[in-house]
């Protein structure tokens, strides 16, 4: 959930000076003087032509991440682009060579008081899996892109609402778009989402130096417990034939911790499922995957579904059986992999989305996403956006002062009379 949200004045700054936007705009150098040419893909196959170069464009902008290879985007698309329509900008310079690409999609969506409305937004949002998604520009291209981008928005009626989520903080494309964004008065409402990595430090013991005197005795002394105990194998998935076999391992598992508060999971998904096959088959390819599991005298106890990109592992999803609960062979498996990940040269363990305290335990730091959503002046888009954000400044200002029992009932209330959405939003 967001934790602040800000109705920007187009006649204010963009962002507070203080802000890592704020910071990322002071320093955009941009190519002055570059005409952008903007080229529309309304097919996945068509965006595939574009690979090479977008590859290129990974190379060079060391700031992006997995979330913005053709790997994780193909395969989301593949997953869940059912009944959306693609949407994506090619963004060229005067020598026909791509400098930015932003892959998006059209979809419709109800409105309570304003019908439907035609929402544009990045490919790979919208199913809860996708974090850090961006802008995808050659470095030093930032505020033509943006100026590009904001022509060919201005130009085409077919959208609503743009809103582009979980764009990390400190981006560049995101400081100079917001720049754009307050010269040409659209209405912009900017959200920040939590979210939380270990920044990792040369060795092991050094990491566990690092943690709490109550929590690091559950990362040295529960693995020589394991071993006393049982037969332990742990297994790296570096094998294609076995990777089916492994996800139907992480599907049983997740299922039966979630099951336990009476929830579904994540897996009851079909769309999610065969999101995770077809992810994890371009990431072995790639030799990214690190998906593992723990084997507590041959029954599957734990498993981690993370993979690699440069010098960060992000961890996507674990499963873990209840019956090994009281064994923590979680933080066993988890403890192992951290192990080897610094010994390997991983620099930060990403456990994205959320800040729980069981990520702080393992010495993880909060972090923002930011979360944009605009609209032309005057639009009905434009409409939605001042209305939603004045009613969740409403929301804020009275679950800061009524007492939870009447704030319960409000939001009660709200579901009871068909309310699903304003309840979320108010």
């Amino acid at each position: 959930m967001a934790t602040s949200l800000t109705h920007l004045n187009p006649f204010a700054d963009a962002a507070p000076m203080h802000s890592p936007v704020a910071e990322s705009l002071r320093k955009l150098k941009g190519i002055e003087g570059q005409t952008i040419r903007v080229s529309t893909y309304n097919t996945w196959k068509q965006l595939e032509e574009q690979i090479p170069a977008w590859e290129t464009i990974l190379r060079d902008n060391k700031s992006l991440s997995i979330f913005s290879t053709p790997e994780w985007l193909g395969s989301w698309w593949k997953a869940f682009g059912q009944n959306k329509q693609v949407m994506a900008l090619a963004l060229s310079n005067q020598d026909d060579s791509l400098v930015g690409l932003v892959p998006c999609y059209l979809e419709e969506r109800k409105s309570p008081f304003l019908g439907k409305l035609a929402w544009l937004r990045f490919v790979g949002d919208g199913s809860g899996d996708s974090d850090n998604l961006d802008l995808i520009i050659r470095p030093g291209f930032e505020r033509e892109c943006a100026q590009a981008l904001m022509r060919w928005l201005k130009d085409h009626q077919d959208w609503d609402i743009c809103s582009l989520n979980t764009m990390p903080d400190n981006s560049k494309a995101a400081a100079a778009l917001i720049e754009e964004l307050k010269r040409a008065n659209w209405t912009l409402v900017a959200e920040d989402s939590p979210c939380s990595a270990i920044q990792l430090p040369s060795s092991w013991p050094l990491y566990l130096e690092s943690l709490s005197p109550a929590f690091r005795p559950l990362v040295t002394r529960y693995p020589r417990k394991l071993a006393q105990r049982y037969q332990v194998m742990i297994h790296r998935c570096d094998n294609p034939d076995v990777l089916s076999k492994r996800l139907e391992i992480l599907f049983s598992l997740h299922e039966k911790r979630w099951n336990l508060v009476n929830q579904p999971g994540s897996f009851g998904s079909r769309e999610r499922r065969e999101f995770y096959r077809s992810m994890g088959e371009s990431f072995l390819r790639k030799g990214w995957l690190e998906f593992w599991l723990m084997e507590l005298s041959g029954a599957p106890a734990a498993t981690q579904y993370c993979f690699r990109y440069r010098d960060t592992v992000y961890i996507l999803q674990e499963g873990f059986d209840p019956r090994f609960a009281a064994d923590k062979a979680g933080y066993a498996l988890r403890g192992d992999m951290l192990k080897h990940f610094i010994e390997t040269g991983v620099k930060r363990y990403d456990f994205l989305g959320g800040f729980a305290p069981h990520k702080q335990n393992w010495g993880a730091k909060p972090g923002v996403y930011l979360n944009l959503s605009f609209a032309r002046p005057g639009s009905s888009g434009s409409v939605y956006l001042s209305c939603t954000n004045s009613l969740a400044q409403s929301k804020e200002w009275l679950r800061g002062k009524l007492p939870a029992p009447a704030w319960n009932f409000l939001h009660w209330v709200k579901l009871k009379t068909g309310g699903q959405a304003e309840a979320a939003a108010i």
